[in-house]
């Protein structure tokens, strides 16, 4: 149950009363059809057995006759599907016949046993049953009464009987109507419930998109009006925002704090190596430095984890990158430095602003630090819809393939030579780590090291 739609449960649900209920309607119709088709069947047939009981006589001889035959000429039609005669039963065999309508064509019909047992014990009520007619036994629905008429000793059987066939492929095919009728009525009220379900969930789809606007940084807080029955999340998932906020805010003012307190005493232990003779300032002086380095290191990190889990923070990409192509020429001006820019335009970092400066500063600066003249830079977009591609190269003397692991690790310093403390490409992996992305190095198609940063994008509003 956890993993399907709310929708498909909800209209699940209501088919696992709606479809019996109307498969039991259907069934009940079809039941009242049948017994009204098969009450119109009997009303002539037992008319015609009432007839032929009122108008038999029987003569000076003993033998029956009749004053006046059933009026509907079928009865005088051979083999025509309507019967009657007046008979009895001997125990062997069909009906002794006494008299019989012309369509019987001298034969007779082969009642079941069943029906006349019932005729023995219900003397003078009207029995029905299915019987086989003349006609390459014919399917017949037959009415029977066993009365003694006046001037005999034993009973006689009156029947009227009529093709039943026409009635069945009536019933049959009401049947057949009412199940179509299901079938439509099924999917016609599958389809407004899902409608009505679809229509009934909409605020809280709503919600969803508002909540995806938040976490994509579209908006800062769940606006929109919902139901009584949906206010309420709203309303707690504004105050979770705000939380969450709060608590990235003071984690802030805890790190800043932090910065203050260490830095503090670290810059009176450079002083003091500086100034004071007998102190080993060249020792103290570097490991004051390291550890400078390090404050710094882990108030970046810090920060920027604090940063990555918070919610609705962005920064266009763009303007961080042409502020840094017009600013690197300026301070690199000894190697008329050419910056290129590529790719995507309009991307925007789903995270904070100074980050964003911080990994590509760090590595637009280390590429024009190293490069001959020339600097790419290439923004692209990735095929999961929620991530982008930042590509720097440059075209110095790069890396080998062996050096790209431990360019990455915090202090790796691979040309002592030149200026600096080796935190910069393990401050990008870790504010990049921070963001759930990745850092890649390679060789760069004009010659020097390129480096990628796949970080999270803001997805356009549709």
């Amino acid at each position: 149950m956890a993993n399907r739609s709310l929708v498909s449960s909800l209209v699940r649900s209501a088919a696992l009363w709606a479809v019996p209920a109307l498969l039991i309607a259907a069934i009940i119709l079809t039941l009242v059809y049948r017994n009204t088709i098969y009450r119109s069947f009997d009303d002539p047939l037992e008319s015609a057995v009432t007839a032929l009981i009122a108008s038999v006589e029987v003569d000076e001889e003993g033998q029956l006759r009749l004053t006046r035959e059933p009026l509907d000429p079928r009865y005088q039609r051979a083999l025509s599907g309507r019967y009657w005669l007046i008979g009895q039963d001997e125990g062997e065999g069909p009906l002794s016949i006494f008299v019989a309508s012309r369509s019987l064509y001298g034969e007779s019909v082969s009642i079941p046993e069943t029906a006349l047992s019932d005729l023995n014990a219900k003397a003078g009520e009207f029995i029905r049953s299915p019987v086989l007619g003349p006609d390459e036994n014919e399917p017949l629905r037959a009415l029977a009464r066993q009365v003694v008429l006046p001037g005999m000793d034993d009973p006689v059987i009156v029947l009227a009987a009529a093709d039943r066939r026409p009635a069945s492929r009536s019933i049959s095919q009401f049947a057949v109507i009412a199940l179509g009728l299901l079938i439509i009525m099924t999917v016609g009220l599958m389809t407004a419930m899902w409608m009505q379900v679809r229509v009934g969930l909409r605020p809280l789809f709503a919600l969803t998109d508002r909540v995806t606007d938040v976490r994509e940084g579209r908006e800062a807080q769940v606006d929109g009006d919902y139901p009584p029955e949906i206010e309420p999340l709203a309303q707690e998932l504004n105050s979770l925002i705000s939380h969450n906020k709060n608590i990235v805010e003071r984690a802030r003012t805890h790190v800043g704090n932090l910065a203050h307190a260490l830095k503090t005493p670290i810059a009176v232990l450079q002083n003091e190596a500086r100034l004071k003779d007998d102190t080993p300032s060249e020792i103290v002086n570097r490991q004051t430095e390291i550890m400078a380095s390090q404050v710094d290191h882990h108030l970046r990190r810090a920060r920027a984890a604090a940063r990555g889990q918070s919610i609705g923070v962005t920064a266009p990409v763009d303007e961080v990158i042409d502020s840094l192509v017009r600013t690197l020429p300026r301070i690199y001006r000894d190697k008329e430095l050419e910056i290129v820019r590529r790719g995507e335009a309009g991307l925007i970092f789903r995270g904070a602003k100074r980050d964003l400066e911080e990994m590509v500063g760090n590595l637009m600066d280390n590429a024009a630090k190293w490069t001959g003249s020339r600097v790419i830079v290439n923004t692209e977009l990735l095929s999961s819809e929620v991530d982008m591609k930042i590509t720097i190269e440059d075209d110095g003397p790069g890396l080998s393939e062996k050096d790209y692991a431990e360019a990455l690790k915090r202090g790796a310093r691979l040309d002592e030579a030149t200026p600096g403390s080796g935190l910069g490409l393990s401050i990008v992996d870790d504010l990049c780590t921070a963001y759930k992305g990745q850092v890649t190095l390679g060789k760069s198609d004009i010659g020097g090291l390129k480096v990628s940063l796949t970080l999270p994008r803001v997805r356009p509003n549709v």
